[in-house]
């Protein structure tokens, strides 16, 4: 296998739109949403923290789930890290000659590598004056020098989830507010309601304070760039076509296509319309997402139907009209307030509400289990 084999696709367009706007001078601040496996962490650290380097910024690297119990920990750590001995284009050098950087069921490391998914366990540990004290005296010292600091603040939105967290909030928020000539902020964060609840609560310290952009869609260029590398890197040719569709019926998250791909080189087989079936049901949630509805009362269930197959809103008459199919009642049964409190005990982690009377799925993969699951006539719903 060809060890100088680029595995990594490149985000021109979306570098360009974040510095340019930096440059501008119409906001110095930045959120990028996308679920999880949709290749945001990779963007920062493969286009977006490379291109600012070349451009003369500092970057700063936080993943909140470093440790998700205390995340000035991981702020001291980024802070450390931005003045180590191997600058980010070493890293990205070395990252692409190693196919670990596609590694199955995890988000791409700071070294390239992949790490485990964080889980938010245990006790938090609110910060600290000390805590704060050095923080700041560290993000002084480097905010001397003459190149501008670009901080990317990695699923962010991990700080909404305790109030304990908000004296570190408002510590950021300070900072910001006081070096906006110096200092640029990247936000990024894989749940909308956490998202939501960080910048739009008009009680939150970042109440309103960054535009936030949704991580396009990959196309049909990823895909060719993919079959290039693979070609390149095993000298065998895949069908375009075929991983065209393969890519589809993966709901075109790229973390699982590159697993499909990593498995192909590993085993030497050409049959991705068969490796990726294989995936899917190695990988399926199925027994798992059948058990977290069978928890589900009936309300939140109808609910989720209704939202999953694009019927309505939730308070729409076409949506009243399912709902009460689904419970046995009568349209007029169904008050708004039941469906109001289902929706907030449904809020965070199965919906997010992103405007007004419009909700959707936190786990895209549990919406598409839930459309194939149950038809849209609610009298042939499964039980």
């Amino acid at each position: 296998m060809n060890a100088h084999v680029d595995w990594h696709f490149p985000r021109r367009e979306l570098t360009d739109q974040f510095l340019s706007t930096f440059a501008s001078g119409v906001s110095n601040t930045l959120t990028l949403f996308a679920p999880r496996r949709m290749g945001k962490t990779e963007f920062i650290l493969f286009d977006l923290i490379p291109e600012a380097h070349e451009q003369g910024y500092r970057p700063i690297y936080v993943s909140f789930w470093d440790n998700p119990r205390n995340p000035v920990t991981c702020l001291k750590k980024g802070l450390e890290r931005s003045i180590g001995e191997m600058t980010w284009l070493e890293r990205r050098r070395w990252a692409n000659s190693h196919l670990g950087a596609l590694k199955l069921g995890g988000e791409v490391g700071i070294d390239g590598t992949a790490k485990a998914s964080a889980e938010v366990s245990g006790q938090n540990i609110p910060p600290q004056e000390d805590d704060l004290s050095q923080l700041r005296s560290r993000f002084e010292t480097l905010l001397k020098g003459k190149r501008k600091i670009l901080l990317c603040l990695d699923e962010v939105q991990h700080l909404a989830t305790d109030r304990a967290f908000e004296p570190l909030v408002f510590f950021l928020r300070t900072l910001l507010d006081e070096n906006r000539d110096k200092l640029y902020v990247v936000y990024t964060g894989s749940s909308r309601d956490g998202l939501y609840r960080l910048f739009n609560r008009r009680k939150a310290p970042l109440f309103r304070s960054s535009s936030q952009i949704d991580l396009p869609e990959l196309g049909s260029g990823f895909v060719k760039h993919m079959l290039d590398a693979f070609d390149r890197a095993t000298a065998r040719t895949l069908s375009y076509n075929n991983a065209w569709n393969a890519f589809l019926t993966l709901n075109r998250v790229p973390r699982d296509f590159r697993a499909v791909i990593e498995g192909m080189v590993l085993s030497g087989e050409t049959d991705i319309t068969s490796a990726t079936e294989r995936y899917r049901q190695f990988t399926s949630d199925a027994d798992e997402y059948e058990k977290t509805w069978s928890q589900l009362k009936p309300i939140e269930q109808a609910i989720l139907a209704v939202i999953a197959q694009d019927i309505a809103g939730p308070y729409q008459e076409e949506a009243r009209r399912f709902i009460a199919t689904w419970l046995g009642m009568s349209e007029s049964a169904v008050a708004t307030h039941t469906i109001q409190n289902a929706l907030n005990r449904l809020r965070g982690e199965f919906l997010a509400p992103v405007e007004k009377g419009v909700w959707v799925f936190e786990d895209m993969d549990f919406k598409i289990w839930v459309a194939e699951a149950f038809a849209q006539d609610p009298t042939e719903r499964q039980t």
